[in-house]
């Protein structure tokens, strides 16, 4: 057990615990690591306050004020608080409330997307998912399976390199040179199988493709079975938000399920897309 030196008001220094036992004094489950736990409630202050203050959070964790602003400090480094140049109190910072305005994001996509996704699963009688771009991958947040003996699986909480998916190539399709060149610095791309991109020369002429017909195409590039078509979906201003994705086991995709998934894969987008915002 680690014990720290807390300065009383009268000046006098009493013995303050910083372990994470379970027991009654602190009412914390055992397990849990000392620091993170301290520095997940402090930024659970912001639930009440839109402002803290070294000395309030020092009274309210019964931490030291050298603690607190270390911790402070190191939330500061990495953008989830920032320092008030005139009051010195602490805020949210950009890294904090762009973390939450995402989760909202996701799960208001995900809520919304539903109905989309169930229509598109009766139409194709296909697995459908709803994925978004995180980097250089994309993860999936929504999936229903098709109703078919042999099909695709579930795919969510899945990630996969964007490049070697309908889901992400629909999405790379909408972002510039200078975005796609920060995403792929190198020349050369992983390849998943046989068959997937393995070269940025030949991702970046694939993505014009894409972006000109209105829709990806996935031959066997994730996985050596599976086949994909997927559509990106706009939000407010035309603001690439997520994308919705069929996908069938490769024996039986041909050109004319292509054509039809496609075709109302772009409709269903385009109807789920006016009603983000």
């Amino acid at each position: 057990m680690t014990v720290n030196r807390l300065d009383s008001p009268d000046g006098a220094s009493k013995p303050v615990r910083a372990d994470n036992s379970d027991d009654e004094s602190n009412g914390r489950p055992a397990g849990l690591i000392g620091a993170v736990d301290n520095v997940l409630r402090l930024l659970r202050l912001f639930e009440d306050s839109k402002q803290i203050r070294v000395n309030e959070v020092s009274r309210e964790m019964g931490l030291s004020r050298s603690t607190v602003h270390r911790m402070l400090s190191t939330l500061s480094h990495h953008q989830f608080v920032e320092q008030d140049e005139f009051s010195r109190a602490y805020q949210p910072g950009p890294a904090l409330v762009d973390i939450g305005l995402a989760v909202v994001q996701n799960m208001d996509i995900r809520a919304v997307a539903r109905g989309a996704l169930t229509r598109l699963w009766t139409e194709t009688n296909e697995t459908v998912h709803l994925a978004i771009l995180r980097g250089p991958e994309v993860l999936f947040l929504d999936s229903i399976e098709s109703r078919q003996i042999v099909r695709t699986g579930s795919r969510v909480g899945w990630t996969l390199p964007a490049h070697a998916t309908a889901s992400g190539k629909a999405l790379l399709a909408e972002l510039d040179e200078q975005d796609l060149l920060a995403l792929y610095p190198s020349e050369k791309l992983d390849a998943p199988t046989e068959t997937a991109l393995n070269s940025r020369t030949a991702l970046f002429a694939e993505l014009v493709e894409t972006h000109d017909r209105g829709y990806a195409i996935n031959n066997a590039e994730s996985e050596s079975d599976v086949s994909a078509v997927g559509v990106v979906v706009r939000g407010r201003a035309g603001r690439p938000r997520a994308s919705i994705v069929v996908t069938a086991p490769r024996s039986r995709v041909d050109q004319e399920w292509v054509r039809a998934t496609a075709a109302a894969t772009v409709r269903i987008a385009a109807e789920l897309s006016a009603r983000l915002e």
